[in-house]
């Protein structure tokens, strides 16, 4: 049955209830009742829409109606016969709405097809001025819809339980779209984020039918201004399709996002890459994109179980460990200077549901074959272990996290580096530091692994005669162990403020060269501490040790015990200041040690 003939038998039936008895001069008592009745009526070019068992009642005056079912396609019906487009659709494609009496109708089933899927459930239809008002009540609860005919489409406007959509969304959502004959179906839907993340959202749509088939265009999207899930909170995210896209192609999307927040710390803009599975829009690949050489690949997985679970799994993949750290660098407070020369990190991540504040995100990674610079120092062989839980509580350590250092070269070779990594809620610390260092050892109080770290060294059985050998001081030896505490702070430098080392039983030596002897003949105070030094045994000695970032060091120093006096052993008190940038010094050990090793080598390719 085309659109004419339906607007004849609704203008019959319409003429019959309210004007055939005044036409025919006849007044109907108020108590009558008269029905007429429609069983079928349906729009040829839009063959999912139709109306059944359409019923109108006069009683008492008033004009109601009835219908069993209504099914309306919003996407191919017309709103305005009178002015087709060029290339609109027949003229018989005027929808069902438009051809119904002007009065309200109380429908038992009104179903409503969609670009992708169907809707139905017992709703109200009422007239108004300008549009049409549908109450539909499905089992989500009570939907409001406004269309409203606009040129040759249509506008519609409401509001609808989020459950509709997805049984996360708990909250109503609101509705703005519209379709004209050879334009792109919009739609604009705005809600709140299902808990445990925390947000409002909208969703900007267009989708263009061809060859029957529904195609999402790229200027669609899903955008969220502010989204907050545990400690994480993420600004602009967009998330958008991968060019144009059938509704029953699998998913490809990208979702970015321009800046975020991690437990107070900054988080720079990232992208992440979704697509789905062929047969299976639940499950599919990710491209995790952080930086140009920082990118993890991995899969997820949506059940509908339980409210909904998201699994996400990133296996164990391999990442530059310089890049890495220069990612990282740029959102989390890092010792200033200190950064990667090689190396290589294996990194994976995995949690059972991604939607549940009360499951853990895991994250496991290991470096291999690591160097860590700073300045011209450079620590070699480095190898750590991290496995971390980030959940409701936050981010924690799961077991050990060991770190180790084959080899740390500072001007005097510091070896055997081993120390235990934690994460608290303050960030990264480091705690049971211990090496070898001068023939002793050496160790680290617990610290934060911050942009500006301090600690306190612990020297114990430090050798004086290892120590005296790189003073490189001809003449100079002795003999003893040292032991101390040096506090340090790394702020763009190393600084170490009121170092104390003593050291029990041990004894110096200065054995002057013959000028300096002649000297001393000469000048008795020259001569006299020459001759203290000659064979100072002493039974304590302390001393005070402070270093400014630049290197400058002062160091004070006092021995008490016995050395010779006019040839016999006397009780003395030897006190000594000096001053020198130790930082220099070490700079030149290091050249000096590169030079032996280098020059043999150089010399010997010269030689071939």
């Amino acid at each position: 049955m085309n659109d004419l003939r339906i607007q004849g038998i609704w203008l019959l039936l319409w003429g019959l209830l309210l004007g055939s008895a005044p036409a025919l001069g006849l007044s109907l008592p108020a108590e009558w009742q008269v029905q007429a009745s429609l069983k079928r009526a349906t729009v040829p070019a839009c063959p999912k829409e139709a109306a059944h068992g359409l019923t109108m009642t006069l009683e008492d005056g008033n004009l109601t109606g009835r219908l069993a079912e209504l099914s309306l396609d919003l996407s191919c019906s017309r709103s305005q016969p009178d002015h087709p487009e060029p290339t609109g659709p027949p003229a018989d494609a005027l929808s069902l709405l438009l051809t119904l009496p002007a009065i309200d109708f109380q429908i038992e089933t009104l179903t409503l097809h969609l670009p992708q899927g169907v809707v139905s459930g017992p709703a109200e239809l009422q007239h108004r001025q300008q549009h049409l008002e549908v109450l539909w009540q499905t089992g989500a609860g009570a939907t409001r819809l406004s269309i409203i005919p606009e040129r040759s489409g249509w506008r519609w406007q409401g509001e609808l339980p989020g459950v509709l959509l997805t049984p996360d969304l708990h909250q109503p959502l609101t509705l703005d779209g519209g379709w004209q004959p050879d334009q792109p179906f919009t739609l604009q839907v705005n809600g709140v984020l299902p808990t445990p993340l925390r947000g409002n959202w909208q969703l900007a749509l267009q989708a263009r039918q061809v060859r029957d088939q529904w195609r999402l265009q790229p200027n669609s999207q899903l955008t969220i201004d502010r989204l907050q899930w545990k400690t994480l909170t993420l600004h602009r995210l967009k998330l958008a399709p991968e060019g144009d896209i059938s509704l029953t192609d699998p998913w490809r999307g990208r979702l970015s996002w321009q800046r975020g927040q991690w437990q107070q710390q900054p988080l720079p803009a990232g992208a992440l890459q979704l697509h789905g599975e062929p047969g299976d829009q639940l499950r599919g690949t990710l491209l995790l994109d952080l930086a140009k050489d920082v990118q993890l690949n991995g899969a997820w997985h949506y059940s509908e179980h339980n409210d909904g679970q998201l699994a996400l799994e990133i296996p164990t993949q391999r990442l530059s460990a310089v890049s890495l750290w220069s990612w990282l660098n740029t959102w989390l407070r890092l010792p200033v200077g200190v950064a990667p020369q090689a190396g290589q990190v294996q990194l994976s991540l995995s949690t059972p549901n991604l939607l549940d504040n009360q499951q853990p995100l895991i994250v496991k990674a290991r470096l291999q074959d690591g160097q860590l610079g700073y300045r011209d120092m450079l620590a070699e062989r480095v190898t750590a272990k991290l496995q971390l839980s980030w959940s409701k509580q936050g981010l924690q350590s799961l077991g050990p996290q060991a770190v180790s250092i084959d080899k740390l070269n500072v001007g005097i070779p510091i070896t055997d580096i081993h120390a235990a990594l934690h994460w608290r809620a303050q960030g990264p610390w480091l705690s049971g530091l211990t090496a070898q260092a001068l023939g002793g050892q050496l160790a680290l109080s617990p610290m934060a692994l911050s942009a500006t770290p301090t600690g306190e060294l612990h020297a114990s059985n430090i050798s004086l005669e290892q120590i005296l050998s790189y003073a490189n001081v001809n003449g100079l030896t002795g003999q003893g162990q040292l032991h101390g505490r040096l506090p340090f702070a790394f702020d763009g430098g190393i600084s170490v403020t009121h170092g104390r080392v003593h050291s029990d039983q041990g004894w110096v030596s200065y054995q002057a060269n013959d000028q300096l002897v002649a000297t001393g003949e000469t000048n008795m105070s020259l001569g006299l501490t020459l001759g203290l030094l000659s064979d100072l045994r002493y039974d304590r000695l302390t001393a005070t040790i402070s270093m400014a970032r630049t290197g400058e060091a002062t160091i004070d120093s006092s021995l008490h015990g016995r050395a010779p006096v006019m040839g016999k052993m006397h009780p003395v008190n030897f006190n000594y200041h000096h001053q020198e940038n130790l930082l220099q010094l070490l700079a030149s050990l290091r050249f000096a040690q590169d030079l032996s090793e280098r020059l043999p080598a150089r010399l010997q390719g010269e030689s071939e």
